[in-house]
């Protein structure tokens, strides 16, 4: 026990990682790269701002392109903003062109997105 607590003072032993995705720390980092541009501001595209309020912008908010939530907690199949970043926007009734504009997120941060939303799109 107490080499345990020594190593902890010294630094020696790692923390824990967190437990489950969180928008703020795994999610939010893709939106202020790669959509903080267009979505932000007075004016912003497709009137989605995503700089103030970006998890209260998304999260139980119908888009304007389709009837479907944005992010609907539990199911990225009926979160409108999966399928954007997706390229299935069509097929879920949707329009437009697959976001971001300037730079396709990878398939891994798209699976990061939909496992986030599947579990909770916790904040």
């Amino acid at each position: 026990m107490r080499l345990v607590a020594l190593a902890l003072l010294a630094g020696c032993v790692p923390e824990p990682d967190p437990v489950g995705l969180s928008f703020e720390r795994d999610v939010a980092p893709l939106f202020w790269h790669e959509c903080r541009t267009c979505h932000e501001g007075d004016e912003p595209d497709a009137g989605l701002e995503l700089w103030e309020d970006p998890y209260g912008s998304i999260v139980g908010v119908t888009s304007t392109q389709t009837e479907m939530a944005l992010v609907e907690p539990g199911d990225h199949l009926y979160s409108y903003l999966w399928h954007k970043i997706n390229g299935t926007q069509g097929i879920a009734g949707g329009s437009g062109t697959t976001m971001p504009l300037d730079g396709l997120l990878d398939a891994e941060e798209i699976a990061l997105v939909a496992e986030w939303i599947d579990a909770g799109a916790e904040p």
